[in-house]
């Protein structure tokens, strides 16, 4: 490995929708080998090993994924495959993938002319219409013959198989027209008795709604007319047939805006349509969501809440999908307020659904709408005002935590390092410009901040350590530790002050948090350390003297004493076992290990005992 390059590999393992980091390794055949157990292990539903690349020369991070089990292994039930699928028969032509494949073909005219592929597969008047309409119907049946296998022969002879398929299914319409009941008093009751035994029963009845949707001028009043035929008593035939019409009626984006009530909210939009889709809109009024909902929308998420219409939900989850995908700005705040929006619906989805696929599906999406605005120059513009490289850190950090994707992630992460390393601002992290030791107390706070992130585990240990180096180089400017030592005051105050400032976050983790809790250590080491916290007390006033201790113990994350602790030999990085302590710092005092036992009852009874020795003394 060449100087100046650090690499390791993450391990990450995936339950339920979360990836979480299982582990660190820096070779790569061990953290293959150690994925392939917990693959084989069965407790995770996906495992991956990303190597993580750092350059120390120009800061660079770099992440490479260089092997992956389970994830994606399964499409969501919402995905599509986006093409067009040839029709050898009739039946194909009016299964689910042909009217499909209709929409792609013909969308626009279907817009145009405000019908659906059921529509015009169940109207004469529509396909005489679209046979007059110069080359649009020759035009469509050229592109799916493009579609075909190679091996069916050529294009001509495939767009005449499709001819054949298409004049076929207009002489179906032909001899059921005689045959299409009535629906002219709208009472669809009567008409679902009345073909109940046919065998083409749903042909029949689909045909009988386009007609009498015919006369409806809006896509509105058709969704309108169709929507009020659901009832949980329909037969489950029927029910399918009114879901495949009101399906189509959501591929025309007007009928979702006119259902849920225009806004210029895009994100409060898209919410509106999470929550619709998966039949919960009603919690959004519960929630006192600043729109108010029509009857017909409640009552279509009823039914959708019951999954009584799963065609009508894939379209509306392809509609979410186009939503987040859409270049239009999904607020009309800056950075900041469009991500988190972008958050705000990832935590919905996420809440809203089960299926771990439609929930990559979407997390996809929203990461590429995140990468469409995280790129350097919103990056720049986001902390060019800002002059405090401090202040540009937390900037950056905000921003990571509304980030999506980790690739996004990196990009700002990319950010921070440089900032820390340029040379002119090296003096305000070392608080040259300002009091010194209150630095320290803010580096703590950015070092904390960053481990909080979901950066990469190389990001977070690079920017702690650079960090660390600032605190470490502030504690050696100081000389606080030496001072503090040199105070004519007992071991016990000392080891309160430095305590103290543990508990207070004065010391970054790493060599500048490893010196003062050194320090203590040693000090705590001392023969009769426990009997000086609670020298000349009465029992009542030394037990809480003791608990006190204990508790800034805890408030500074050391919970024990260990007796192989060594000291430095550095003077001034911690107290020196020659020069600096009163006692053989080496001679660890059992009063000192029965008092901070971390049992609590153990610890009661020891500071009883120690209380009852000093009243005999």
């Amino acid at each position: 490995m060449s100087l100046g390059i650090n690499v390791h590999y993450e391990i990450l393992g995936r339950r339920g929708s979360s990836w979480t980091i299982i582990t660190v390794i820096d070779d790569r055949k061990s953290a293959t080998e150690k994925a392939k157990k917990l693959w084989s292990s069965k407790r995770y539903n996906g495992v991956r090993v990303i190597k993580e690349t750092y350059n120390k020369h120009d800061h660079d991070f770099s992440s490479v994924e260089i092997y992956s089990r389970g994830s994606g292994a399964k499409k969501s039930k919402y995905d599509q495959t986006g093409q067009v699928t040839p029709c050898l028969t009739p039946d194909d032509l009016y299964s689910p993938d042909g009217r499909r494949s209709i929409w792609e073909l013909l969308a626009n005219t279907l817009k145009d002319w405000r019908i659906t592929p059921t529509e015009l597969l169940h109207s004469l008047d529509h396909y005489y219409k679209l046979f007059n309409m110069d080359t649009k119907l020759q035009n469509a049946v050229q592109r799916t013959a493009v579609a075909f296998d190679s091996e069916q022969g050529s294009i001509q002879n495939r767009m005449r198989k499709i001819y054949r398929v298409i004049d076929a299914s207009v002489e179906i319409m032909k001899s059921t027209q005689k045959s299409v009941p009535s629906l002219a008093t709208g009472r669809l009751k009567p008409v679902i008795e009345r073909l109940e035994k046919k065998s083409n029963k749903r042909f029949l009845l689909i045909s009988s709604i386009v007609e009498y949707l015919r006369p409806a001028i809006t896509l509105s009043d058709k969704f309108g007319r169709v929507a009020v035929f659901l009832t949980h008593s329909r037969p489950d035939w029927v029910i399918e047939i009114l879901d495949q019409l009101i399906s189509e009626f959501m591929q025309h984006s007007s009928v979702l805006d006119s259902l849920l009530g225009e806004k210029d909210d895009r994100g409060a939009f898209m919410i509106e349509i999470a929550h619709l889709q998966s039949g919960h809109l009603s919690d959004l009024n519960a929630g006192n969501w600043a729109f108010k909902f029509s009857d017909e929308a409640l009552r279509l998420n009823g039914f959708l809440a019951d999954n009584m219409l799963p065609l009508t939900a894939h379209i509306l989850f392809d509609r979410l999908k186009a939503e987040i995908l859409s270049p239009e700005p999904v607020c009309d705040g800056g950075l900041i307020s469009q991500l988190k929006i972008l958050n705000e619906m990832q935590a919905i989805v996420q809440k809203l659904h089960n299926d771990i696929h439609a929930l990559d599906a979407i997390n996809e999406d929203l990461a590429a709408r995140a990468g469409r605005l995280i790129n350097s120059q919103s990056i720049s513009d986001l902390i060019h005002s800002i002059h405090n490289p401090l202040e540009q850190i937390h900037a950056l950090l905000d921003l990571e935590r509304v980030t999506i994707g980790m690739s996004n992630k990196r990009i700002v992460a990319n950010f921070i390092l440089p900032i820390l390393s340029r040379p002119e601002h090296e003096p305000i992290f070392i608080g040259l410009d300002n009091q010194p030791i209150q630095r320290m107390n803010e580096l703590v706070e950015l070092q904390t901040k960053v481990m909080s992130t979901d950066l990469t585990e190389m990001h977070r240990r690079k920017i702690g350590e650079k960090l660390d180096s600032f605190c470490r180089t502030i504690l050696d400017n100081t000389q606080i530790l030496k001072k503090l030592h040199q105070l004519d005051v007992s071991l016990q105050e000392k080891a309160i002050k430095i305590l103290g400032m543990l508990a207070d976050q004065y010391f970054t983790a790493g060599d500048c948090r490893d010196r003062a809790e050194l320090q203590v250590r040693l000090y705590m080491k001392q023969q009769g350390f426990t009997d000086g916290l609670i020298s000349g007390m009465k029992r009542k006033k030394a037990e809480r003297a003791l608990l006190d201790f204990r508790d800034l113990l805890a408030r500074a994350g050391i919970h024990q004493v260990e007796p192989e602790d060594e000291a430095p030999s550095e003077p001034g990085r911690a107290v020196n076992s020659t020069d600096c302590l009163e006692e053989d710092p080496t001679g660890a005092s059992s009063e000192t290990n029965e008092a901070f036992s971390e049992d609590a009852s153990s610890a009661s009874a020891n500071e009883d005992a120690n209380t009852d020795a000093l009243k005999s003394k």
